[in-house]
């Protein structure tokens, strides 16, 4: 298989597989869960997955880009560092869900929430596992395998979560219907594992989590503030005492707001889909000069502003009719909040070139630091405005925060770049 058509052939697996949980989710939110819970329903079941959304990213940290890089096309090394691989991850999920549940006490949660969240943990462990597997899939570049999971995934999810909607109706019955719909991905996953390597054993080298969890770190850093960016809103529209004049309670609005974000997060993953064939054009680029890899990240830009500014338009004018169909009719309070987001879309679209680029560039301290930053205040401004201005505000606020990374990020690199001609 020669390398262009092996990029080529792997790359369209990625997709398919992104494509294949797009649906999933769309499926299961706007047609199974959606048109049968209230609004507030629907937010307290929102609110408990983006809960732990906020720990099981600590799964990931970065390690699978280490891992490939570190094993190569080495059977006998892929073979030795994924047991070693397998027993960090599970360590950690196991600390991780240990700090989420122990969180909850200090949190305002009700008994509903806080039984969801113990439920949702189930999350974090199947996360875990699931991408310790895709670590050997990606260095084995075999992510036709990956899609094989991702498709007995999303059937599971479909046919658990529809179960437990029409049987029960009970939203401590859907997050286990999720956790099972993941256990199951978890299951296949494995069982190609363990067809590419004989067997599947786990040891616990604390030399290798030392080496490894430095030099994730960078990345791992930028992609856990990265998702406290985008779950704590979620968490404090859902706990806010509100000011007398806004009028809602925090279920209902973390419903309206879930609904409008819901939207938002089926736009935002096209940028992901473009710059994972991107990124690694930007590498080769880099080795072809500077000069080679700026012309091409202006046309990445260009290209993603004009997709970015295309979808907000269509879904500017969408939006109304979305909200006039009959499932939807109640959410009809998050047309302003989803045109509050729609007009952060050429933003959100063009940020993810200027994260690759100074990470190309080796700028991952600077990266840290501008994604820290900008959560920290994402999350000070979430809690002064959200109580006063309702869950519109907390719209606003993503807004402002990825402005501000995009600002930021493009200063280092307009500072990199300038050094790098003188």
């Amino acid at each position: 298989m020669s390398i262009p058509f092996k990029l080529a052939y792997n790359t369209s697996f990625q997709l398919l597989g992104k494509a294949v949980t797009v649906v999933s989710t769309t499926i299961v939110f706007y047609l199974i869960i959606i048109p049968n819970f209230s609004v507030g329903e629907f937010g307290i079941l929102n609110s408990i997955l983006s809960y732990v959304a906020l720990f099981y990213v600590f799964a990931d940290f970065g390690l699978n880009a280490i891992f490939v890089r570190e094993v190569g096309a080495d059977q006998d090394k892929q073979k030795e560092f994924f047991k070693k691989l397998f027993g960090l991850r599970l360590v950690i999920a196991i600390i991780i869900s240990f700090i989420a549940a122990a969180s909850l006490a200090f949190v305002g949660y009700t008994p509903v929430v806080k039984a969801g969240i113990i439920i949702a943990l189930g999350l974090i462990i199947t996360q875990t596992f699931s991408i310790t597997a895709l670590a050997l899939f990606q260095a084995k570049i075999r992510y036709d395998l990956a899609l094989v999971a991702d498709l007995f995934w999303a059937v599971a999810n479909l046919v658990f979560v529809f179960i437990a909607v029409r049987l029960t109706g009970s939203i401590l019955f859907v997050i286990a219907a999720v956790v099972i719909g993941n256990a199951a991905k978890v299951l296949v996953s494995f069982y190609l594992v363990r067809f590419q390597l004989g067997q599947i054993s786990l040891e616990f080298d604390k030399e290798f989590w030392r080496r490894f969890l430095l030099a994730a770190l960078p990345i791992g850093l930028i992609a856990i503030f990265s998702q406290f960016n985008a779950q704590i809103d979620k968490q404090i529209v859902l706990l806010a005492h509100y000011s007398p004049g806004v009028k809602i309670i925090g279920a209902d609005a973390a419903g309206f707001y879930g609904f409008a974000y819901k939207i938002f997060e089926l736009a935002i993953v096209v940028p992901t889909f473009i710059m994972n064939v991107g990124y690694p054009i930007m590498v080769q680029k880099r080795e072809e000069g500077i000069r080679v890899l700026i012309g091409f990240s202006k046309k990445m830009v260009g290209g993603l502003f004009f997709i970015g500014f295309i979808c907000l338009l269509f879904g500017w004018f969408a939006a109304p009719f979305i909200l006039d169909i009959s499932i939807f009719q109640k959410f009809s309070l998050s047309l302003s909040t989803i045109r509050i987001l729609l007009l952060g879309f050429p933003l959100f679209f063009i940020t993810p070139v200027t994260l690759w680029l100074a990470i190309t560039l080796k700028k991952h301290a600077e990266m840290m630091s501008i994604y820290a930053f900008a959560a920290a205040f994402n999350l000070v401004a979430n809690l002064v405005f959200i109580p006063k201005f309702g869950y519109n505000a907390a719209a606003v606020v993503t807004i402002a925060s990825e402005l501000l990374i995009l600002i930021l990020s493009a200063s280092v690199l307009f500072i990199e770049l300038k050094l790098n001609k003188t």
